[in-house]
């Protein structure tokens, strides 16, 4: 099947409008590398010679939100989904990168200096994300940095100094991780050697920035291979502590076992999309490490207990460095505190209208999986649309 024939039609539309208004945009990055190897996007995103405003200007206000103050560009509804709409960048000069006093002129503070795709190509952060697709002309894929050819050795390779791109945006560490956890990429040498020596510097970006990205990783239905990644180049520490101090300890290698097989859920598409039950997931078997009791039989705690706030405070412990909106932290902590509640056959019928049931019993059935425990009662109580 021929790659236009694979991206979604919504994604093409938006292209084609902008080109109808006399402006050049492709599909770009990485949903075209996902369609050269095979895989479905799970994101389009859309490079144009449009400012944020020409592409409001062509969508409408109602279609169209522009974002972002470091750098600015378009949200563009269609179909049902967002499409982030970019405007060709150059390399911004010297004076351009300063952003504050105390600045060392290498990190990009602004990155709204327009220019060419020519220009955008060469500005972007790896060579496999720096390919361009053009879905209403002939050009094609469109290759200006050699993306196709690293991309066939599965390898990743930055556009330009691999030390000043990763200091011009610390989040493209991360960035280079997943492709080596989630595409089995391999970093090459200059790269490997840039990376491990700046991966403290990942605490300059933004925590609301770096809780985003941990939410991508969560949903990429290879997030313990991208986390092990982290943790083999020395970065999980710097973006992650609580998740690093327990990763090779036996709490560790539960806690790889429950992402595992979310992971493995997830990729089969039988899973929740869930944030908040993500979330939980991940700090599952820390949060039951700190509430349960040594008597206990099931590593639980006894039903009634008052744990609501010793367990938001462990929930809050494990995400420290991150941003974890109360909205979320609530939930969790909700979901938690019905794990004894739902081990318990005589009491688990009182759970079944309580908002969380769903999640908690997800929560306990993966517990009990990644003890190596049999769940059978567990899994036998009612799916929530019979409960």
């Amino acid at each position: 099947m021929p790659i236009r024939d694979k991206i979604r039609p919504a994604a093409i539309a938006v292209v084609k409008r902008l080109v109808d208004n006399g402006y050049d945009a492709y599909i770009v990055g990485g949903a075209v590398r996902d369609l050269l190897l095979g895989q479905t996007p799970k994101d389009y995103d859309i490079a144009t010679s449009a400012s944020p405003e020409e592409v409001q200007a062509v969508f409408g206000r109602r279609g169209c939100r522009i974002i972002g103050r470091r750098f600015r560009l378009a949200h563009v509804f269609s179909g049902g989904d967002i499409y982030e709409v970019s405007t060709f960048r150059r390399e911004p000069t010297a004076s351009e990168r300063r952003g504050r006093f105390d600045d060392d002129g290498i990190m990009i503070w602004n990155d709204n200096r327009y220019g060419t795709l020519e220009e955008d190509a060469h500005r972007r952060d790896f060579t496999v994300n720096s390919l361009y697709y053009d879905v209403t002309g002939k050009r094609g894929i469109i290759d200006l940095v050699g993306g196709i050819d690293d991309m066939r050795q599965h390898i990743v390779r930055t556009v330009g100094d691999p030390a000043v791109r990763l200091e011009e945006d610390p989040v493209r560490l991360l960035r280079a991780l997943k492709l080596v956890g989630q595409q089995g990429f391999t970093l090459v040498p200059e790269l490997n050697t840039a990376l491990r020596r700046h991966t403290a510097s990942i605490r300059l970006a933004s925590v609301s920035r770096l809780f985003e990205e941990l939410l991508k990783i969560f949903f990429t239905g290879r997030s313990l291979e991208i986390f092990t990644a982290f943790a083999d180049y020395g970065l999980l520490e710097h973006f992650w502590p609580a998740m690093a101090r327990i990763w090779n300890e036996p709490l560790g290698a539960t806690t790889r076992h429950a992402l595992a097989e979310r992971d493995a859920a997830l990729r089969n598409g039988g899973y929740s999309n869930s944030k908040a039950l993500a979330l939980a997931t991940a700090c599952l078997p820390w949060v039951v490490s700190r509430l349960q009791e040594p008597n206990d039989a099931r590593g639980l705690w006894r039903p009634g207990n008052d744990c609501g706030p010793a367990c938001s405070a462990a929930i809050l412990a494990f995400y420290e460095g991150f941003v974890l909106p109360r909205f979320f932290s609530t939930r969790i902590r909700d979901m938690m505190l019905l794990l004894p509640k739902l081990a318990d056959p005589e009491r688990a019928w009182h759970c079944f209208q309580h908002r969380e049931y769903k999640y908690g019993r997800a929560l306990l059935i993966l517990l009990l999986h990644a003890q190596g425990k049999d769940c059978p009662a567990v899994e036998a109580l009612p799916l929530p649309k019979d409960a």
